[in-house]
């Protein structure tokens, strides 16, 4: 990619995340009192819930790597070494990679995932009846000792989760075009969230946390024309229930965005 390369345009993605497993991103345990919660979520200014852009982005980047079948260093851990490299990864062209990793070329991030906020309506007053605290609910747990079937001392610990059929809302992924080609890279974001929904997102998924499904969404294209007359967001690619539906139709996106 060359220095002088200018922007192309931005892809605007908003839609909802509806959580159908409880929900757990832990936040800061700081000053917990007795019989308080052992493991708090993480939660905004307000004391609501609500879902880090960097939890998302990393996970959607986790997945598609896998999918992709990227190589991984001694540590885990994926990322381009070289030009040639880079300029064949939709991986580190989309999801970035840091800027000391390679000299030659220009590696310049496509995505930006932001904070999505707890839609307080989506709390209805019947689940409010059923929670533990204003938001969210309180799961009890513990380990089993295998070989006697009985708890392990100690073990007893709260959980704190954002219950099943909370929704946070809006989300908002912008996606940047530098090049002809990134427009139709695009449909790996939309692959990564159904790889997600298939899977979790926060912690403990094996124990059945964290499912969530991506619904009600609206993509916009914004060129240099529409920043330089004011006009964002008045160029709708279209509105979709799921993110699958997206990606069976992504040709027909994609010729909205040439």
């Amino acid at each position: 990619m060359n220095q002088d390369i200018l922007l192309i345009g931005k892809a605007v993605i908003k839609a909802a995340i509806k959580v159908e497993t409880g929900l757990r991103i832990g936040g800061s345990s700081t000053g917990v009192k007795i019989g308080g919660v052992d493991q708090p979520v993480i939660s905004d200014p307000f004391g609501k819930p609500y879902i880090p852009g960097s939890s998302l982005k990393g996970k959607l980047r986790s997945l598609i790597e896998r999918k992709e079948n990227v190589a991984f260093n001694s540590e885990g851990k994926h990322f381009c070494q070289s030009a040639d490299e880079y300029e064949k990864c939709p991986i580190c062209k989309i999801w970035g990679i840091m800027g000391d990793k390679i000299k030659e070329t220009s590696t310049l991030t496509r995505i930006i995932v932001r904070d999505t906020f707890l839609d307080e309506s989506s709390i209805t007053e019947e689940m409010r009846r059923n929670l533990d605290l204003q938001w969210t609910e309180i799961k009890v747990e513990t380990a089993i000792d295998r070989s006697t079937g009985t708890a392990l001392s100690g073990s007893l610990r709260q959980l704190e989760r954002v219950p099943a059929g909370a929704k946070f809302s809006p989300l908002e992924i912008i996606y940047s075009c530098y090049e002809e080609a990134d427009k139709q890279l695009m449909k790996k974001v939309f692959e990564a969230m159904e790889l997600l929904e298939h899977d979790y997102l926060g912690g403990m998924g094996s124990r059945g946390y964290g499912k969530v499904k991506f619904e009600n969404f609206e993509i916009y294209w914004n060129t240099r024309e529409h920043y330089e007359s004011g006009k964002i967001n008045t160029n709708s690619v279209g509105k979709f229930d799921t993110v699958s539906s997206i990606v069976q139709n992504f040709e027909t996106i994609w010729e909205k965005l040439k």
